[in-house]
């Protein structure tokens, strides 16, 4: 044991902060491994085929929850219901935000200790957060928390984006759910303009934000500030290090996730029990598939909620224009990352973005009727 201390000590500085890099990195694996597996095949992808073997039976229980724990029937009270509705969301969402703050945090800690090469290639990018959001399988409001880890370790925003918009719509499992329940041509028509916004305005958006932010300096892999202390560092430190950033950084999240989330869960839960759907669904209009659009684009909703609503609407024969309104609204952006981009990267970026869902789900609405 003293020999391998010795031989340790011994290193130039260079090679021991190598070694420190192993283990961190080690440890950090272990960490993704331990809560990728849990949710993945503990939650996630189980709840996902159990959805996709059921598609066509499923009825939702309402447009902003996947799960009942507190019933809602219409002789309650409106306050009642208005309770039901935020706890009930609150319960739908338990797992995924879990899952999003805990892989925050993770990657904010990676990040921190492994800063990435930063590049200019936006494309690139937009395509390194698609590939790792479209097998992660979360809601656009659970992939919140792991955008803001990305963005706050100083990655690039288009990476947050890509992740943030792929995650929910572009899953293996939710695609096939969107092909098996739906008409040929909503597919068609959802996942152009999911490409259209993804390979085309996200990158265009980020150019311009780019534009006027100052360019950051570059820093190579595992830029960590040397210390005295650190020639001396054993495993159980490095772990011990480890764990205390990953801790700092999970508190943060938590303490800007979870009021963001209380917040949208009360005023979706108020805007579901005060907006009459069902009248506004009697006649298609512009005026009224724009507000309903304005509406729909910031509803938080769980993952693949999107396809289980447009399904129950079309076999309940709602004209075919809110069905599409719906799928494409529904999920693919919400007031949490509104929210999240308003207050932590940028306010023109966060209201564009709602801008331009508002407008491509309109679009997409008066797109389905030539094709239906």
């Amino acid at each position: 044991m003293s020999a391998k201390a010795t031989t340790f000590q011994n290193l130039d500085t260079n090679q021991q902060e190598q070694w420190r890099c192993y283990v961190r990195l080690f440890f950090l694996i272990i960490f993704a491994g331990v809560i990728l597996g849990t949710f993945w095949f503990g939650s996630r992808y189980p709840q996902l085929i159990e959805k996709a073997a059921h598609i066509t039976t499923l009825t939702p229980h309402s447009f902003i929850n996947s799960s009942e724990l507190i019933p809602v029937a219409e002789q309650h009270s409106f306050l009642s219901r208005v309770f039901a509705s935020f706890i009930n969301w609150i319960w739908s969402m338990r797992i995924g935000m879990t899952f999003g703050l805990a892989m925050g945090a993770l990657l904010h800690t990676l990040f921190e200790f492994y800063p990435p090469k930063l590049t200019g290639n936006i494309y690139l990018n937009t395509l390194k957060g698609i590939m790792i959001g479209a097998p992660a399988g979360v809601c656009v409001n659970c992939a919140v928390p792991v955008a803001c880890g990305i963005t706050r370790s100083k990655n690039k925003i288009e990476t947050a984006l890509g992740f943030m918009f792929s995650s929910p719509t572009l899953n293996f499992l939710v695609v096939s759910m969107v092909f098996a329940s739906l008409p040929l041509a909503f597919g068609i028509i959802h996942y152009s303009l999911i490409a259209v916004m993804l390979l085309v305005i996200v990158p265009l958006l980020v150019w311009l934000y780019r534009k006027q932010q100052p360019v950051l300096e570059e820093t190579g892999a595992c830029a960590i500030n040397l210390k005295d202390s650190f020639c001396k560092e054993t495993i159980l430190e490095s772990f011990n290090g480890v764990l205390k950033s990953y801790g700092k950084n999970l508190l943060s999240l938590i303490k800007f996730a979870i009021p963001m989330m209380l917040v949208a869960a009360v005023i979706s839960s108020f805007a579901v029990e005060i907006i009459p759907f069902q009248t506004i669904f009697g006649k298609v209009s512009f005026i009224g598939l724009a507000l309903t659009a304005l509406v729909t684009v910031l509803l938080p909703v769980p993952i693949a909620m999107e396809v289980i609503v447009a399904h129950h609407l079309f076999v309940s024969h709602v004209p075919v224009q809110y069905v599409m309104l719906f799928l494409f609204t529904l999920g693919t952006y919400s007031m949490l990352p509104m929210i999240y981009l308003w207050k932590e990267v940028s306010k023109t970026l966060a209201v564009s973005l709602y801008i331009i869902f508002v407008v491509m789900g309109i679009i997409a609405a008066n797109l389905i009727q030539l094709f239906l």
